[in-house]
């Protein structure tokens, strides 16, 4: 995740390493060419950057200017930094290049290359740049992990604090688009006057916020109120992208981590997260944990089941809604089941 990166990027910074190749790519470009501007910043001498300073882009550029560049000693300076955006463009004789200095770079020369790396692509190029660079990949989180992305964003970025129902808002208004959210929350940051973003202020200030969002939802079927949520189903399967399978896929995820909850606690599922490489979802813990009191073990075991169910009949053709409404329909009437036992 791009969080991820960014924190990467944070302590190359602070340990002075700023020498070599660096190759930043993903698909999330706002975030991902913010934070090479961020890396030259910071591999620059202020004094004097305008003498030290090439930036490319990779649709323009010739091979004789990269090369010539790249040649250039720094000026009065400790470093000389080359930025090259959009590598995914370069010809192919660019592309050999900078392949050629990778593994003799100079000591004082600082050399930045994004890129997106097309969809299924083995080109070598980008194999050699990841090989022979420093390399850190700036990608679209999962639905799952959107709160959390913004949990962090907001005060490492601009200083606010976001409450996790405010994160979730947000999430189901804009979606996994990282540069929109950023755009959102840059707007939200000035509006927030006690340093802090809610959901009223979502309200008033974004579009599209809706109704119900999924991370709500599945919150509502974790707590067991299966007719909240089969009332909320119409509005949250017209939100855009929303399907039966996705939601089941973060349904399953979800009552995985309830399980672990209800054998360990709060404190096992924090531990569990840390170790699986998902500190994103620890915001979720305090309600895991409170979710975890009103179930058991074998409780946990039926409604995974009775999920796997449900998933197999949305990839055999049963409708969205149909699949989703057993589902909710079957675990209220086990719920009241176990309760009259």
């Amino acid at each position: 995740m791009s969080l991820s990166a960014d924190q990467r990027l944070t302590r190359i910074i602070e340990s002075g390493s700023l020498s070599g190749a660096f190759f930043l790519h993903g698909e999330s470009s706002r975030l991902r060419d913010e934070a090479a501007r961020r890396l030259a910043d910071a591999a620059l001498d202020p004094q004097t950057r305008d003498f030290n300073f090439d930036v490319f882009r990779g649709g323009e550029v010739t091979p004789e200017a990269i090369a010539s560049s790249l040649a250039m000693p720094p000026v009065m300076a400790p470093r000389r930094v080359v930025l090259l955006y959009d590598a995914e463009r370069l010809t192919p004789t660019s592309c050999s290049v900078v392949e050629s200095v990778l593994d003799k770079l100079p000591d004082d020369i600082t050399l930045i290359v994004t890129a997106t790396i097309p969809d299924r692509s083995k080109k070598a190029f980008y194999r050699r740049l990841k090989e022979g660079a420093t390399a850190m990949e700036w990608k679209s989180p999962r639905d799952a992990e959107i709160p959390g992305w913004l949990l962090e964003r907001a005060p490492e970025k601009f200083g606010v604090a976001i409450t996790p129902a405010a994160a979730q808002a947000l999430a189901g208004a804009v979606g996994a688009d990282l540069g929109l959210l950023e755009a959102e929350l840059e707007k939200l940051a000035g509006a927030a006057t006690d340093g802090s973003i809610g959901v009223e202020l979502i309200t008033a200030l974004v579009p599209n916020v809706r109704e119900v969002n999924r991370w709500q939802w599945i919150d509502d079927v974790a707590d067991r109120r299966y007719t909240e949520a089969l009332r909320q189903l119409p509005a949250l399967l017209a939100a855009p992208g929303e399907s039966a399978v996705g939601l089941l896929i973060a349904l399953v995820e979800h009552h995985l981590l309830l399980g672990i909850a209800v054998e360990g606690g709060a404190g096992l599922v924090g531990r569990t997260l840390d170790r699986i490489g998902k500190p994103y979802l620890k915001f979720k813990t305090r309600t895991l944990g409170a979710q975890a009191r009103g179930w058991t073990v074998a409780g946990i075991d039926s409604a995974l089941r009775a999920m796997l169910e449900a998933d197999r009949r949305a990839k055999t053709g049963a409708s969205d809604r149909e699949c989703l409404e057993q589902l909710l329909l079957g675990l209220e009437v086990e719920q009241r089941r176990r309760d009259c036992a």
